[in-house]
């Protein structure tokens, strides 16, 4: 009897630890893992390929995309806006709850709707399942109401109110089974409400416009430190707000390599004040300040002087929006989920900022985590900054008699829109990789990291 007591304690103990790394592993991304003193991706002068783009393993992203499509006849259980739109003008509060909140997000005046790209139908506001074992749908705000269905882990369902119900908040939200739609309440103490932010879409935009009204702007060149290492003080991987050494140039308090200096990343966009010897003096929006730079890092002749195409990522919502740049308004083309990178041993974070739209690659293969070989590949990619790109669902090549086989593209991963688990990349379906694949004008095109 006691030596199944202490099995049973074992067990416990067990699964209890398998619990706490299965979500330290990636399940919530968010911000857990610390970023090593030292870089410690493996890295390659080699054309067209790229240092470990993964912050977690892609292996865990397909597995947990295959369980939460086992049941499911569509990949997101929200509606279209335009469908919420219509069942708002019916709904009414249920009698037993207080409506705190209203999610009914909007697009601002100046934004005008024009999408080209319709594959996922995604809410302007939409509500997020954080918890492991999911959330019941109840037909009202009590936890003894009908059970109408139920949101797995990393679900996403169309957010209409957040509500008190007998001092317990609760969200109303929207949601399809596959085969009609439905409203109904989960608790608030199993998933986060998200939104797109498009009033601060626009204001970011807006800003660079009004940089772009004052003349044009260059950006560092520095990819795979091709115009020379900046310098570094110890192992550091990154400066202490964030930015990487790595595809980075220094950025001198004054025109003197002996002065103060922080790490401005490739892509990033700089206003030119002139030139002092071997320095250029630039304004750098991101950073709201002015610094020398070594002109080696600068190059004069390439510039962004209208713009006309702009990619706006929202790191803290895990989504994002493309914008066409049209007189005193802009055209949305498409609004969607995404996911952006986070700091750990291998990975690095999607820096903030404003930068350039750089090229644009059909697809580019990474390497495997800490090592020289190949592991994979990314479709459609937008680069922005060094080797961060907006592209699609990374594929890893199968391997079999010593040869890469190209299983062929991935279109859809269930962790995208949720949180942090890529290497300073962004990632999109694939279809929505290969719409911005076509549709960016790098030669008057920008991407905005905001938060």
């Amino acid at each position: 009897m006691k030596r199944k007591i202490i099995l049973a304690g074992i067990l416990v103990v067990l699964v209890v630890l398998s619990t706490f790394v299965y979500y330290r592993s990636g399940l919530s991304g968010d911000g857990e893992k610390k970023q090593a003193e030292e870089d410690r991706l493996a890295k390659t002068e080699l054309e067209n390929v790229e240092e470990n783009i993964n912050g977690y393993n892609l292996e865990d992203d397909l597995k947990m995309t295959l369980m939460a499509q086992k049941d499911k006849e569509s990949e997101i259980m929200g509606i279209s806006q335009e469908e919420k739109r219509k069942l708002l003008k019916n709904i009414k509060p249920a009698s037993m709850n207080e409506v705190l909140e209203e999610y009914n997000t909007h697009l601002p005046e100046q934004i005008n709707d024009a999408r080209q790209y319709f594959k996922y139908n995604i809410s302007f506001d939409y509500f997020l399942t954080t918890a492991e074992e999911g959330a019941e749908i109840r037909d009202n705000p009590t936890p003894d109401s009908t059970v109408l269905g139920k949101l797995d882990n990393l679900d996403k369902a169309s957010l209409l109110q957040r509500v008190e119900s007998e001092n317990n908040i609760w969200y109303r939200i929207i949601f399809s089974d596959g085969e009609q739609v439905q409203e109904g309440y989960i608790p608030s103490t199993t998933g986060t409400p998200r939104v797109f932010r498009f009033k601060k879409m626009q204001e970011s935009v807006s800003n660079l416009k009004q940089l772009l009204a004052q003349g044009e702007l260059h950006f560092i060149n520095n990819y795979k430190n091709r115009n020379g290492a900046p310098p570094q003080e110890g192992d550091i991987a990154v400066d202490e707000y964030g930015y990487r050494v790595y595809h980075s140039a220094p950025a001198y308090q004054q025109a003197d390599t002996g002065s103060n200096y922080r790490y401005i990343p490739d892509g990033m966009l700089v206003r030119m004040l002139g030139e002092s010897g071997d320095f250029y003096h630039v304004n750098v929006p991101t950073f709201g300040g002015n610094y020398y730079i070594p002109k080696k890092y600068i190059d004069p002749n390439v510039t962004l002087s209208q713009l006309k195409h702009v990619i706006v990522v929202d790191r803290d919502q895990q989504n994002q929006a493309a914008f066409e740049v049209v007189d005193d308004a802009l055209n949305l083309v498409s609004y969607t989920l995404s996911t952006t990178g986070i700091s750990g041993d291998f990975s690095f974070e999607t820096s903030l900022g404003i930068y350039k739209a750089i090229e644009k690659k059909e697809r580019f293969e990474y390497l495997k985590s800490g090592q020289q070989d190949v592991a994979g590949y990314a479709p459609y990619a937008t680069r922005f900054s060094g080797g961060a790109y907006v592209h699609g669902v990374p594929v890893k090549y199968k391997e079999e008699g010593g040869k890469k086989l190209d299983p062929g593209t991935i279109e859809y991963l269930h962790t995208i829109g949720t949180f942090p688990r890529s290497s300073m990349c962004v990632r999109n379906f694939t279809s929505h990789a290969q719409f911005l694949y076509n549709w960016m004008n790098t030669q008057n095109g920008a991407v905005i990291v905001m938060e």
